[in-house]
């Protein structure tokens, strides 16, 4: 039996570029590549690979100018990636990177993670075409803006089947978070607001956090998202949501003491 299920996963080919992992909480984080948006801001436009590694702890303000970073030449099948992990102890496993949902590999590479190490599994992803997620124990979905303007300004889609798809994910009773960025002159106070008011009709428990933008992109006009902005908006998400967050770094550059985990590199 083991045999076949070695055989199985050497024939799956996966879209995951990095691995990155916190000791200290027993957490993966799987990076795919590819995306099926176009998103302006996006932080692949700066950096492809985990942010809390030592290494990338400076990408908030690194020059957007700069040339984007290469794409990544070598992917993991589904054996090694398994292997990859199984030198550590895997209690969650995250997946993100670009988009992860489109990887063809998804269902069977969570399949083989409850399979082996019984993680809890959490998907990140933009919502706009859902995998298989009979083996996922939550979904973050990342909104970017409701107002179908905006939404195709930023990403160049329509976002009728994000919308969709939230509520899909919420009826079929998996855990659901909602995410989006705030950026000044785009996705603004006054989006946001729109934005939780979306998640609130379906449920105002579900968790919403919003993240304060950085300048990634070259020909980006945004700036940076001021703290007093970042506080007025989760303000306003708060009159239609119960739970609602926000991230924002103010330092140049971080430390490894800043960081709540230690995460390395495993590939």
């Amino acid at each position: 039996m083991r045999e076949e299920q070695l055989k199985t996963h050497d024939a799956i080919n996966t879209t995951v570029y990095h691995v990155a992992y916190a000791p200290a909480i027993a957490k993966a984080y799987l990076f795919h590549w590819g995306c099926n948006l176009k998103c302006r801001g996006c932080l692949c436009n700066k950096e492809i690979n985990c942010m809390a590694l030592e290494e990338n702890l400076d990408v908030v303000l690194r020059d957007p100018k700069l040339p984007k970073p290469e794409s990544p030449s070598q992917f993991l099948p589904l054996d090694h990636l398994m292997d990859t992990l199984s030198k550590v102890p895997v209690k969650e496993v995250l997946f993100e990177g670009q988009e992860a949902s489109i990887d063809p590999a998804y269902g069977a590479i969570t399949k083989a993670l409850k399979e082996k190490f019984h993680s809890y599994i959490t998907l990140n992803t933009n919502g706009v075409k859902l995998p298989d997620l009979t083996y996922t124990d939550e979904v973050v979905m990342s909104l970017k803006a409701v107002t179908p303007e905006t939404y195709r300004e930023y990403t160049l889609h329509t976002n009728n089947r994000v919308l969709r798809n939230f509520a899909e994910v919420y009826d079929r009773g998996i855990k659901l978070r909602a995410e989006s960025v705030f950026i000044p002159g785009l996705i603004d106070q006054e989006e946001t607001e729109k934005i939780a008011e979306f998640v609130g009709v379906i449920d105002k428990a579900i968790p919403y956090r919003i993240d304060a933008y950085f300048e990634s992109g070259a020909d980006n006009p945004w700036r940076r998202a001021t703290a007093q902005e970042m506080a007025a908006a989760v303000a306003a998400a708060k009159k239609h949501l119960i739970n609602v967050t926000c991230t924002q770094q103010t330092a140049k550059k971080l430390e490894k003491t800043d960081l709540m985990y230690e995460v390395v590199r495993l590939y």
